[in-house]
């Protein structure tokens, strides 16, 4: 501001504000007509106060016996002096000091009584700049005050202990009536962490929705003065009869973004905050921010940990569901192989013998991970306990249906290809339940695939009947069954292992015995895939039908 000049903006209750530029060396602001500064405010006095220039800077004192002249949030005794930036409260009336017109505006001009400023941008000043030895021991003092907090978060200590220990700092430093640091939860929504009060205060916390919105929403320190004069927090009758007048916040700000903010504040006749407050809240709240940080990364490394370790020991548990070995028939041979995408997989195999019939069953669970192992075990179980009571495979499939049906709030299905072998005759029995049909490897060498077009999977129509169909093995002829994970296997370049190329591996090995289709069947896909990370489980079984125990071999 030039002593040359005065600057003010005038803010009437009940109108809009006006600015008012005068060079004479006195301005009269009053209710009076006759004033310099005339303001339609019932409360005010016909000549209220004077500001006036005196050697090299500005003053002003009150012309009222019965109103005082408030300057920054205290009543004035005698002339005083005045800054840009300050504020006057003249009954019902606001009266600021601005600078000159095109003069760098400081932030409390433009915000009143309050200060917003990047705490990023502060925070990037904050090592340079001090020249003047007042500058140079002000920063010294704040690096102190930092460093301290950084020593003390040097060890091993909690997310409790870490917050408190930063509220202490800043009592300590700063001295507030108040404090409390705020976290952001996952949704977002802020959730108060840690707070403090001095002996004796009581009441409900001070809280701001507003000024939550400006520094955590946009990453701003903030400084307000005097909350009464403050348009933000002067219709807050809860703040006003506690008495708290100065606020001081920062954001806890580090390369990812804000976590959350630390808000200090104390009534103005115990403490008002200055700026400096400010620059030093704002490197103590980025200390705090970084270990926040690395505290809420520990904990994800340790939480991931164990969820790898439970993964792990579901993996074990679900592998151990798979058969180890399979029945000792001397009229099948069989291998299979499951290989999931994940740690668990949704994919599953079973084989048994019950009543001179070999069942088996192939499926493949809509979904990943834990949810569709859990379904994957639940219908290995009823298959097994259902088969052995079936009367027929179309009561055993459709029993199982029913079964994963009940009760299924999730929807989850599925896809199946169950089957019954007559040991004595190789008759076979088959239900498609939304599955890829198997191919035939025939005895000759000939590959073809089964006629089985797909039903519902099971789990998706409670009521629904399976019909199976039939079909009949000679000696040497075997199977094929698989989950999609074989065929959608990717590559690189996104095209899809097939059914085509499934084929082609097929008659080069359809003669081999049932370990070494499935091998060679792995082989191929996991050449044909490469590098690129298997995106579904992979399963296979491989039966081949040997003829009756006993008795010629049918031709």
């Amino acid at each position: 501001m030039s002593v040359d000049s005065l600057h003010l903006r005038i803010e009437p209750p009940g109108e809009d504000p006006y600015t008012y530029d005068s060079r004479s060396d006195s301005v009269v602001v009053g209710r009076s007509s006759t004033a310099d500064v005339h303001v339609q405010d019932r409360y005010l006095s016909r000549q209220h106060a004077r500001l006036f220039r005196q050697g090299d800077g500005w003053y002003v004192e009150t012309l009222s016996a019965k109103s005082p002249t408030v300057l920054n949030g205290r009543a004035i005794g005698g002339p005083t002096r005045v800054a840009p930036g300050d504020v006057l409260r003249l009954a019902e009336t606001v009266v600021r000091v601005a600078p000159p017109e095109g003069a760098a505006s400081p932030a409390a001009w433009l915000e009143g009584s309050r200060i917003f400023r990047s705490a990023a941008t502060m925070l990037a000043a904050a090592g340079g700049g001090a020249a003047d030895p007042v500058a140079l021991e002000r920063q010294r003092s704040r690096l102190a005050a930092v460093n301290e907090v950084h020593r003390a978060l040097a060890q091993p200590i909690s997310l409790e202990a870490l917050l408190g220990l930063v509220l202490d700092s800043a009592f300590a430093h700063l001295g507030p009536e108040e404090g409390a640091l705020y976290l952001r939860r996952q949704d977002g929504e802020l959730e108060r962490a840690a707070f403090r009060r001095v002996p004796g205060l009581e009441g409900p916390p001070f809280q701001s929705r507003r000024l939550a919105d400006e520094v955590v929403g946009r990453g701003l320190a903030a400084l307000v003065q005097d909350a009464s004069l403050d348009d933000r927090f002067a219709a807050a009758e809860s703040i006003l009869v506690s008495g708290v007048r100065s606020i001081l916040a920062a954001p806890l700000l580090d390369s990812e973004g804000c976590l959350g903010m630390i808000v200090l504040h104390s009534r103005a006749r115990v403490r008002q905050f200055s700026e400096e407050d400010l620059e030093l809240l704002v490197s103590l709240a980025a200390a705090a921010a970084l270990r926040i940080r690395n505290i809420a990364l520990a904990e994800e490394v340790a939480e991931r940990r164990l969820f790898e370790r439970e993964l792990a020991l579901a993996s074990e548990i679900q592998t151990g569901m798979l058969p180890k070995t399979f029945p000792e028939c001397p009229e099948v041979e069989i291998a299979a192989a499951l290989q999931p995408a994940r740690l668990v997989g949704g994919d599953l195999y079973d084989v048994v013998v019950v009543g001179g019939r070999l069942w088996f069953l192939v499926g493949d669970v809509a979904g990943k991970g834990v949810g569709a192992a859990l379904f994957m075990a639940v219908t290995r179980t009823l298959f097994r306990a259902i088969v052995p009571t079936a009367a027929s495979l179309e009561d055993a499939a459709s029993r199982i249906n029913a079964e994963l049906a009940r009760d299924n709030d999730k929807a989850m299905f599925v896809t199946a290809f169950l089957g019954a072998l007559d040991l004595a005759t190789g008759q076979l029995d088959y239900v498609n339940a939304g599955h890829p049909p198997p191919p035939r490897l025939g005895h000759d060498g000939s590959v073809e695939t089964v006629d089985a077009p797909p039903g519902p999977p099971l789990g998706a129509i409670p009521s629904h009947v399976y019909a199976p169909r039939r079909l009949g093995l000679r000696t040497g002829d075997g199977l094929l069954l698989y989950t999609d994970g074989v065929t959608e296997a990717e590559n690189g370049r996104l095209e899809q292992f097939s059914s085509p190329r499934l084929e082609a591996c097929l008659r080069d090995v359809a003669r081999a015995s049932p370990a070494e289709i499935v091998a060679a069947v792995i082989g191929s896909v996991r050449g044909f895939v490469g590098d690129n990370p298997p995106s579904d489980d992979l399963t296979l079984l491989v039966l081949r039908y040997r003829g009756p125990a006993s008795g010629p071999p049918s031709t």
